[in-house]
């Protein structure tokens, strides 16, 4: 799964600046969300779904810096997902 996961995020999470509050990263965020959904469900492991992002941030190490950085922004995605997932479920 993680790997699905991993090719549906790349459109947003495979931009260097994908963690960023620009909008044309935060409607990349917005599309990849509605496509993981509809293809997986909101039932995704998170934690599959935390690997896969992980392996976009290591792919910028020049963009994001030490791997302290990368878990930060990784917690704070993976939150904003949860609920994105929590919401879903309970429509």
């Amino acid at each position: 799964m993680e790997d699905k996961i991993y090719e549906i995020i790349k459109s947003w999470a495979g931009i260097p600046t994908w963690h960023t509050t620009h909008p044309l990263d935060q409607e990349r965020f917005s599309i990849a969300m509605h496509n993981l959904v509809s293809d997986l469900g909101a039932n995704v492991d998170i934690e599959a779904f935390q690997n896969a992002l992980r392996r976009h941030a290591e792919s910028h190490v020049d963009i994001l810096g030490a791997p302290d950085h990368w878990d930060e922004l990784i917690l704070k995605f993976t939150i904003k997902v949860e609920t994105i997932f929590t919401y879903e479920l309970a429509r």
